[in-house]
């Protein structure tokens, strides 16, 4: 009798020893499935992009008039689930070189008010300075010609870094290089490439002594072609120029300049991979 009371006693304990083990599990379960929903719940944060620039931000040449790489970046970045909302502002101009963009930021409330409560700003700039130096001297480049609307084109990038560092000191800020259009068309011009790399090398230099902000380099992804029917008489606005059988895939093919939708989406793809990096 002594025996089965004993046995029945050890039974209970059992019994009772693995409702405390389940009950214990159960809480830590219930506690660690909250901990996973609530780190969930922080990631799922909104993003505001601010976008400023000339027609490459404006999106000149998407042929859904959508906003070029802005548009694109916000589709890839909401795709991913992380962010509760994405937002954006687009401050590009068509035409505007550097000192135009920053005269726009010293005069824009809206757009200063933007940068102060903005995640990440996005820089196009430098495009339009090369360029308007580039076009008085098509075919015959004059290296000593870019070296002044360089110095002004550093010290107005320069000074929009640091003036969107004084207004929000801890922003992401990511900055597209320069490329080179005319690559794909007169291969042979090699002084308006290695103008490109010089300006880029800076570009990069001034964005590496940022806080916080990356470089974008794009001069490689426009340097492809594919046969097609020679646009040259656009670019060089000669028609009794001979036309050449190349085409780029990325570029607008009404001015050949700026990127298409294909190009934007290789900017944006671009610009993604560093937010998501960094």
């Amino acid at each position: 009798m002594k025996k089965g009371k004993s046995i029945l006693k050890s039974f209970l304990f059992l019994i009772i020893g693995i409702i405390l083990v389940v009950g214990i599990l159960t809480v830590l379960f219930r506690t660690r499935s909250n901990d996973d929903q609530e780190t969930t719940e922080i990631k799922k944060v909104p993003l505001h992009i601010v976008a400023i620039g000339d027609s490459l931000t404006e999106g000149v040449g998407d042929s859904t008039n959508s906003g070029g790489y802005v548009s694109i970046v916000d589709e890839l970045l909401e795709e991913t689930q992380i962010y509760q909302e994405v937002t954006t502002s687009n401050y590009g101009k068509s035409g505007d070189r550097s000192d135009q963009i920053l005269k726009r930021f010293y005069e824009d409330e809206t757009m200063q008010k933007d940068i102060q409560t903005a995640d990440m700003v996005v820089l196009t700039i430098g495009g339009n300075d090369i360029i308007q130096t580039f076009k008085k001297d098509f075919l015959t480049i004059d290296e000593q010609k870019f070296i002044a609307p360089e110095k002004t084109y550093e010290q107005n990038l320069k000074s929009l870094l640091t003036e969107m560092k004084k207004l929000n000191p801890q922003i992401e800020v990511y900055v597209f290089g320069i490329y080179n259009p005319y690559y794909v068309y007169f291969p042979e011009i090699t002084e308006m490439q290695m103008i490109v790399d010089k300006w880029n090398e800076k570009t990069q230099s001034i964005v590496n002594e940022t806080d916080n902000a990356v470089f974008l380099s794009i001069s490689n992804l426009f340097n492809q072609s594919s046969e097609s029917e020679g646009k040259e008489n656009q670019l060089l606005n000669d028609q009794n120029s001979d036309a050449t059988k190349v085409a780029n895939p990325y570029l607008y093919e009404e001015d050949l300049f700026h990127p298409n939708r294909a190009g934007y989406r290789l900017m944006g793809e671009k610009l993604f991979q560093a937010i998501i990096n960094n």
